[in-house]
């Protein structure tokens, strides 16, 4: 019995023998001879070894030897079944995408081409391909423009270098051009204020009835704490019987406390720290005007910003949210649905100095209705900071333009 067993498994084993043949292949990359390998003896191929170098004629090459075997080894599938293990179909090599060949190889293979010439032709291609790509994206910039006559064409371009979208620069055309055809860029000029004085609004802060309390809020690295700083300033000026004191609750943000510390020593302002906004008293029956530098909006400040909010709401105080002019154009727009319902919200738009075409940003005040209270230019103290206007926005947003801009005023 034992020996009629050993006669069956070894006619089994030699059922599955087959013939066997090797053969060498060479190429410039290892991919690539192993891709000829499989073309030629099939995706079963074993292979057998591997050689790179380089020949006589200095050409890197990679050779592989690989063996047929005439067809795939049997699958220990009942082991894999016993096992619990998934069955994979074999994923075959495709062929239609080889990897390309290098450069270098076509270069030095290529006896009727030096490489000098082969490599000025080549960067010859690649500036005709980025001047191609250059006046495509210019064609998608301006799609619109080709149809507009000018000075509105030249309008156009103005506005989308700017930073208004193209649906925004196309409405603030139309409003130019509506009545008599412009006779130049100067008039359109002068319509574009008068649009921009119809659509944007502005609300003071500094203003004979100062509010008992002003908060400021904002995200990390919008100016927010360096406009407390400016406003502060701007109403000693304006104000100078009136008491400023500054209170601090960004007690997470590290040196945040101390920063206002130092500034209201220097320039001799009341201070204070609100670590529970809860129990702060805020500014009721107390003298002048208390400036609230809030925390930035996070995970663990929600509650306390919104404890603040309310508490300034309560005080009949203004809530002053900071928006940087280098935000996207998401984040201003999230901000500004966030807190336009409020009647006591108003906003400062700051950083003009690092993206004064704020064209991506001026619209979303008009459409969302909110008033624009005050702008920043730099971080100069109180010098880089002023209640906005149209001509001034003009002036940022056509800095090229200038001279046309100036004299709208005069």
């Amino acid at each position: 019995m034992i020996f009629t067993d050993t006669l069956m498994y070894t006619h089994c084993m030699e059922a599955h023998i087959v013939t066997t043949r090797t053969k060498k292949f060479v190429a410039p990359t290892l991919r690539q001879a192993l891709d000829a390998m499989r073309r030629e003896l099939g995706d079963d191929a074993l292979l057998l070894a591997t050689q790179s170098g380089v020949d006589p004629d200095g050409m890197a090459y990679a050779a592989v030897v690989g063996m047929a075997t005439g067809q795939a080894a049997p699958q220990p599938n009942v082991i894999t079944d016993a096992a619990g293990a998934p069955s994979f179909r074999h994923r075959p090599v495709r062929m239609d995408r080889p990897e390309p060949i290098p450069l270098r190889y076509y270069l030095e293979s290529n006896t009727a081409l030096t490489s000098d010439s082969a490599i000025e032709r080549l960067h010859a291609e690649v500036h005709q391909l980025s001047a191609k790509l250059t006046e495509i994206t210019h064609a998608v910039a301006y799609r619109y423009s080709a149809v507009l006559p000018d000075p509105y064409r030249s309008a156009y371009h103005l506005l989308r270098d700017a930073g208004f979208s193209e649906q925004h620069a196309g409405y603030l055309v139309s409003q130019i051009a509506s009545g008599t055809p412009a006779p130049n860029l100067d008039e359109c000029f002068h319509r574009l204020r008068r649009t921009f004085s119809e659509l944007l609004r502005f609300d003071r802060i500094i203003a004979e009835q100062l509010p008992p309390l002003i908060a400021f809020a904002g995200p990390s690295g919008s100016g927010k704490t360096t406009t407390l700083m400016k406003v502060a300033l701007l109403l000693r000026r304006a104000f100078p019987d009136r008491m400023v004191r500054i209170v601090s609750a960004d007690t997470e943000r590290i040196a945040a406390t101390e920063q206002l510390r130092t500034f209201a020593s220097i320039v001799k302002f009341d201070f204070d720290v609100a670590t529970d906004l809860l129990n702060y008293p805020g500014a009721k029956n107390r003298p002048g005007i208390t400036l609230l530098d809030l925390p930035p909006s996070s995970g663990r400040s929600a509650v306390k910003i919104n404890i603040a909010i309310d508490t300034v709401a309560s005080n009949h105080g203004i809530l002053l949210n900071i928006i940087p002019a280098t935000a996207d154009r998401e984040l201003v727009q999230q901000l500004l649905q966030k807190h336009a319902h409020r009647t006591n919200a108003r906003f400062a738009l700051t950083k003009l100095d690092e993206m004064p075409q704020c064209g991506h940003i001026l619209p979303l005040f008009w459409e969302a209705q909110v008033p624009l209270s005050l702008v920043t230019t730099g971080t100069k103290l109180p010098d880089d900071i002023s209640e906005p206007s149209v001509d001034q926005l003009m002036q940022y947003l056509f800095p090229t333009h200038r001279n046309s801009v100036a004299t709208i005023t005069e």
